[in-house]
């Protein structure tokens, strides 16, 4: 199964994350309706703490195998920490820091053994000398003949786009096809259109990347994708240089798509910037202006005890700032990820990571060693369409956010050693 990770920032070997948000919401009660509750949902997880409040005295939920329940959230803040570690060969520390109004809910699903993969592969015909990008769910590959994918076991929607030079002119659609054993799939981009392998022709669109920082050789990354559900494949995709480097996508005609299905856009860059939004359909040119960068951040390590990593002064140039994801990677111990909402983090303007290795339960081997180099990085999240602490929560998680999300962010860099 894969494992569900924060976005952007989970690429790192040791990530610790700070949300920030200034958002409400109801939380929720136990039967009576008397005693306020915070509903978990930790499957798979070696390890399962909580705390109620600030200040309340840890309880380990669960020693291995996850933990599904309602906890109590009585502090009169409704702030709450939960924390659960994810197995593996890097295990991964996840700690949600928030109040009940804000994250009433808290979901996650920790990956198993990376699943097999089986290979679909096949000839694409009715090129007309063009080429074509083919995607089965988020494996691509271009292609001017044959080509070969690699993907695990499942349900996905078929997407084929050709190109003629660099302007996209057909595509061939097949939703929900499941593939579970090697399989020859042939596209054909001279077929008739169907009900169930839909061939029609689109107009071409042009995504243009501003703001890219030139002195520093920043590159950005393109992907434009199809989601509906659960379900995503790949539409576009493309690297820009400069402004001068479009990325062109293919316009749907109206009635191909359903009312639930939406375009996801992800930009971002060598610097970690970027942005990502959903948006029902595509217009025949997008800028995609990218966040500016993120310099006023001090980032910095204890020297002694138990390795605590501190951000201070998360302030930035763009608004609203709906949070802020503070990682550090290390070669050894386990990978940290914080979750952190800003009625939980209050006024201040610096965090400081708890300790958890004096907890029940707690392994040794997930600790994190002095004189071991850290990439630590502080990245802010701005939101202009008002994304919640939950929608953020889940979109980080890889879930599908709806038509109208905009999240866009950018990062301070720094390596320090504990």
């Amino acid at each position: 199964m894969r494992q569900k990770r924060l976005f952007g920032l989970a690429l790192v070997t040791t990530a610790l994350a700070v949300l920030v948000s200034a958002c409400g919401g109801g939380g929720g009660t136990s039967g009576g309706g008397t005693s306020p509750t915070v509903a978990v949902a930790v499957q798979g997880a070696a390890w399962v703490a909580y705390q109620d409040g600030t200040n309340g005295t840890w309880q380990t939920l669960a020693p291995s195998g996850g933990f599904s329940g309602s906890v109590p959230s009585t502090a009169p803040d409704g702030r709450y920490t939960l924390a659960f570690v994810c197995p593996g060969q890097k295990p991964t520390v996840h700690v949600v820091q928030a109040t009940r109004q804000e994250l009433p809910s808290v979901n996650f699903t920790c990956g198993g053994a990376t699943p097999a993969t089986i290979t679909v592969e096949g000839t694409v015909a009715g090129l007309n000398g063009g080429n074509a990008l083919v995607s089965i769910g988020e494996a691509t590959t271009t292609t001017a003949g044959d080509y070969s994918l690699q993907t695990p076991p499942g349900v996905y929607d078929v997407i084929a786009v050709r190109y003629v030079g660099s302007a996209p002119n057909r595509v061939w659609l097949q939703r929900n096809r499941s593939f579970n054993n090697n399989t020859t799939y042939p596209i054909n981009f001279a077929q008739a259109d169907g009900t169930v392998v839909r061939v029609f022709d689109v107009a071409s669109g042009a995504l243009t990347v501003s703001g890219l920082d030139t002195q520093a050789n920043e590159t950005a990354t393109v992907r434009i994708l199809l989601q509906s559900g659960n379900r995503s494949s790949v539409v576009g995709l493309g690297s820009a240089l400069n402004e001068l480097t479009p990325t062109a996508y293919p316009r749907f005609p109206s009635g191909v798509l359903s009312a639930a299905e939406q375009f996801r856009v992800h930009v971002d860059t060598s610097e970690q910037r970027g942005v990502a939004q959903v948006a029902s359909t595509l217009p025949s040119n997008l800028t995609i202006t990218l966040p500016p960068p993120y310099g006023n951040p001090t980032l910095s390590v204890n020297s002694a005890g138990a390795i605590q990593f501190t951000a201070q002064d998360f302030s930035y140039g763009e608004a609203p700032a709906i949070g802020y994801q503070l990682s550090a990677s290390a070669s050894s111990g386990a990978r940290y990820e914080y979750f952190i909402t800003a009625g939980w983090l209050g006024n201040t303007d610096a965090y400081t990571t708890p300790v958890l290795e004096t907890l029940a339960g707690w392994n040794s081997a997930w600790n994190l060693q002095r004189g071991e180099t850290a990439d630590v990085a502080l990245r802010v999240y701005v939101s202009p369409s008002g994304a919640t602490p939950q929608a953020v929560w889940s979109y980080l998680q890889g879930n599908p956010a709806p038509s109208g999300f905009i999240l866009r962010y950018a990062t301070r860099r720094q390596t320090l050693t504990p």
